[in-house]
């Protein structure tokens, strides 16, 4: 079984592929820790695809930023760029809703996906940020929730 950090990864990349029309539909093994990880990874594809209307205006201000992740590692900027969304006003009302934990996850999947949607290349900086930001912001509350497993209800 793996480690809540690998597992993290491996649910960003299936993620990915779940948004990637070009691998087809997924399917699973029948190895309940591979459907698990695929149902997570629907969920918050889902979670993304709601918060995307409200991110997608916002990603002008933050095209500085995404130019920089063409020439860096990543981490650091789209970090920076998830926080920058997550303190912007004119997403407060939306992000009442919800703990701030998982706010920050919405706008980390909605920013990502939007990410690799507008520059298809950068899709393996965005995974490994992604997977990095979740990993060192996130992962004692995912944690303390008792797993991914609960997170996504």
């Amino acid at each position: 079984m793996r480690d809540l950090k690998q597992q993290t990864e491996a649910i960003v990349e299936r993620l990915f592929e779940e948004s990637d029309d070009s691998q087809g539909s997924l399917e699973t093994d029948g190895i309940s820790e591979d459907e698990a990880i695929l149902e997570v990874a629907r969920c918050l594809r889902k979670l993304g695809d709601e918060y995307n209307e409200m991110i997608q205006p916002h990603l002008k201000e933050l095209k500085p930023q995404i130019n920089q992740l063409v020439m860096d590692q990543g981490c650091e900027t789209f970090t920076g760029m998830v926080t920058q969304l997550s303190h912007n006003p004119k997403l407060q009302t939306h992000l009442q809703q919800l703990g701030p934990e998982m706010n920050l996850l919405k706008i980390a999947v909605a920013l990502g996906i939007q990410i690799t949607k507008e520059v298809p290349d950068l899709l393996p900086k965005v995974k490994v940020a992604m997977a990095d930001f979740i990993n060192s912001r996130l992962l004692g509350w995912v944690q303390n929730s008792g797993g991914w497993e609960n997170i996504k209800s």
